[in-house]
């Protein structure tokens, strides 16, 4: 009997040879919301062929104008090889573009078809907060009978994600609130840092109440002797607290101090409507209960930023397959959960990749491509997959070890949030509330009956 592995890999060798010399026409321009897009349409392309519309993640807010040529994604060379057509767009907005990202997807649809004519088959893919744009192109509805999406590291719960950032740094701000000069650039957390300035006295922050910036460029055991008792037992406090990975506290705190603003305070976005709030957040330490920065949130402006966007699972006839990485410290696995909890079973497939260093996205090339390939089967009739059998063509697909982490028996936790916003808090002692800031100062807080 021949060596399958043998096989595949000739048929992977032929499939990279026939994408080397087939033709593939590109388009590039704009649609009229401002969005650039890249169209690809392998020559010959027909409507059976389909079409697949990548979906990608978070700009900064360093990138204040759309990208042209955007990227077609991390499966661009499989895909075309495959006879799909591709297209792309690189949104109206920067940062967290899905207040109009399904309105620009749509004119990308409609360019495609004045291109290219009408797809017979449409799919989505989307990476990070990808995710959340494909689950709302699927709720819109404005790119019509699209029959399936893959979902890489998804945002998939949309908005409510932007809490735990804004958590971290009110507990950061608290626990290094009596270190000399180690104030954050901003005194509230809705103010928007200076570029420069305030990049190098956000870092300048993170050094001296935790040593963090020098133990991280020398790095290992070593790195970690630079840091003081003191700074350690404060980063350490940061970390238990917020359930913060090391390796992606300046990556999260970063969010909080320079996104979260960029968001609030963009005129096309929430236009200075603060919807964070945490006046009856218990963070689980009496001492920091006390010293906490605490916020309140006008109704209309947390529903605003929930509209853009929180998934409700109404995905009509599509089929996800949607993976994640087991330790993500950006978008936490729990977003899966999320997803279970709104979309029918038979209508998800959910698969997590367990690894032993916390990353975001750090699928091996093998894991993207399985899961790629059993969702491409169940879309022409075969049956939903399961994370075993996603686990199981992965390792048919390679003989190398390590590059399949798939554990169908991973547990996911239930709860997205660190610190839900479910609970009620009773507050004693004095407090205000300052109009001009919308902040509220509380003296004490202390958690009384059931919530």
């Amino acid at each position: 009997m021949s060596n399958p592995r043998v096989l595949l890999g000739l048929c992977f060798c032929l499939i990279a040879i026939q994408n080397a010399l087939a033709q593939v026409n590109e388009y590039q321009g704009q649609t009229d919301s401002g969005a650039y897009y890249t169209i690809a349409v392998p020559d010959g392309w027909l409507p059976p062929n389909g079409l697949v519309i990548w979906n990608h993640g978070y700009q900064g807010y360093t990138e204040t104008e759309p990208q042209p040529n955007p990227s077609l994604g991390p499966l661009e060379d499989i895909v075309l090889a495959q006879g799909y057509a591709m297209a792309a767009s690189s949104y109206s907005q920067t940062g967290w573009a899905v207040f109009n990202s399904h309105i620009d997807n749509q004119q990308l649809f409609e360019k495609f078809l004045e291109l290219a004519g009408q797809p017979e088959k449409v799919l989505i893919q989307g990476g990070s907060m990808g995710g959340i744009v494909s689950i709302r192109d699927l709720e819109a509805g404005l790119i019509p009978d699209v029959e399936a999406a893959f979902l890489l590291c998804g945002a998939v719960a949309g908005a409510e994600n932007w809490y735990n950032v804004f958590d971290l740094r009110m507990v950061y701000e608290a626990v290094c609130s009596d270190v000399s000069a180690a104030a954050l650039p901003t005194e509230f957390w809705f103010e928007q840092p200076g570029l420069v300035e305030g990049e190098l006295d956000f870092l300048d922050s993170l050094e001296r109440c935790t040593g963090l910036i020098s133990s991280e460029l020398v790095g290992g055991a070593l790195g970690a002797l630079l840091r003081s008792p003191e700074q350690n037992a404060r980063l350490n406090r940061i970390l238990q607290v917020t359930q913060t990975e090391l390796d992606f506290l300046l990556l999260d705190l970063g969010y909080a101090v320079f996104e979260i603003p960029n968001l609030v305070n963009d005129p096309n976005k929430l236009n200075g409507a603060l919807p964070f709030d945490n006046a009856g957040i218990d963070y689980g330490d009496e001492e920091l209960n006390k010293l906490v920065q605490r916020s309140v949130a006008l109704p209309s402006s947390r529903q605003l930023f929930l509209d853009n966007y929180t998934p409700g699972g109404d995905i009509g006839s599509s089929k996800i397959v949607s993976i994640h990485t087991s330790r993500d410290g950006l978008v936490a696995v729990e977003n899966q959960q999320i997803l279970r909890s709104l979309v029918a079973a038979n209508q998800l497939t959910t698969a997590i990749v367990v690894e032993d260093e916390a990353s975001h996205c750090g699928f091996s090339d093998a894991e993207g491509v399985a899961a790629w390939e059993n969702l491409l089967s169940w879309v022409d009739g075969g049956p939903q997959p399961t994370a075993q059998a996603i686990q199981d063509t992965c390792q048919a697909n390679t003989s190398g070890s390590g590059q399949c982490r798939y554990d169908p028996d991973f547990e996911i936790g239930n709860s997205l949030l660190n610190f839900p916003r479910g609970s009620t808090v009773a507050t004693l002692g004095t407090s205000s509330f300052d109009n001009a800031t919308a902040t509220l100062a509380i003296e004490s807080l202390k958690v009384v009956g059931e919530p």
